[in-house]
């Protein structure tokens, strides 16, 4: 596996109630990205961080980093406060696929194999507020246009139960293979992300077992969360043995892909909590990779938890 991050993550963020840190130009983002052991890659947002090539080709030379994927926010525009793949307006439905274009032909010229975009304002906040089936017919409808334009370029869509919506259409990476099934094109994936499938009180691995059973392509987004609330937290802080238990049918897939950290480090440093994302995730990965896989299969055949667990337990640093 290869690690990488989001770059917006080490500027000016922001919350519902306060700023943090300062603003700082791509560039710097992408050298203090360089500066943390094990990063290889980045995941850069388009049109905000970056609209074109030209104006981050001479920091990716520099810093010697990849570009894992180009994430296409269609949250941020102000025509996109009710819906962007969904929205009823064909103007701003419209200006959605365009953005997804776009973010494909620089995905393109930076080398990048996908397009991610987590479509977060197609959702609604009350009962009877929106048509649940025209919402969807449209949002498949727009999922292939984009899909069809520039098909070597992968477009990865990812899932989160709320925010900013009280609900989103894309709530489960379930609703998302659904997605890529009914849009009807071959170069559609999920960006399956593990906090998002944590947070709502899901299980990572279950929703990750779906993905793996329909081979649906897949490009990995981890953090942690709390059961009420997607915080971006550092990988396991609130789940360890989920995160393990995830990460051992990442293992057992064979996967060699990017692992791109989802962290919010709103008062945290932010090379220091990718640093620990890193970490913690490649000493899991390690005791993994001692452990007798096939045993540990055979455990789950016979729906035997405590195997698993002892392994798990005698890892922890417990007190005598």
């Amino acid at each position: 596996m290869r690690h990488a991050v989001l770059t917006p993550f080490f500027g000016k963020l922001r919350d519902r109630f306060c700023e943090y840190h300062e603003p700082l130009p791509l560039a710097e983002k992408l050298r203090r990205a360089a500066g943390i052991r094990g990063v290889e890659g980045v995941e850069i947002i388009f049109p905000d961080e970056c609209a074109d090539a030209a104006s981050i080709t001479p920091a990716l030379a520099e810093t010697k980093l990849d570009v894992a994927a180009v994430n296409v926010n269609l949250k941020g525009e102000r025509m996109f406060q009710r819906g962007a793949l969904s929205s009823p307006d064909p103007g701003v439905r419209r200006r959605a696929v365009e953005l997804l274009c776009e973010g494909k032909k620089l995905a393109a010229e930076l080398g990048a194999e996908r397009v991610t975009c987590a479509p977060l304002a197609d959702g609604y906040d009350y009962p009877l507020q929106i048509d649940y089936r025209q919402a969807w017919r449209r949002m498949v409808d727009c999922v292939a246009q984009a899909g069809s334009f520039l098909p070597e370029v992968m477009l990865h869509i990812e899932h989160k139960p709320a925010e900013p919506r009280t609900r989103g259409l894309l709530d489960t990476s379930a609703k998302v293979i659904r997605l890529c099934r009914d849009a009807g094109v071959g170069n559609l994936g999920v960006t399956f992300n593990a906090g998002h499938a944590m947070y709502d009180g899901g299980c990572a691995a279950a929703a990750f077992a779906e993905v793996l059973t329909v081979e649906r392509p897949y490009y990995i987004h981890f953090c942690d969360a709390t059961t009420g609330w997607d915080w971006d937290l550092i990988a396991e802080s609130h789940h360890l043995w989920q995160w393990a238990e995830f990460l051992f049918y990442l293992r057992q897939d064979g996967y060699q892909g990017w692992i791109t950290a989802d962290t919010f480090p709103v008062r945290q440093d932010g090379s220091e909590m990718f640093a620990a994302n890193i970490e913690v995730t490649e000493r899991i990965c390690q005791w993994l990779d001692q452990l007798d896989s096939e045993a540990v299969v055979q455990a789950l055949e016979r729906h035997q938890a405590r195997p698993m667990l002892k392994e798990l337990e005698q890892w922890i640093p417990l007190p005598a």
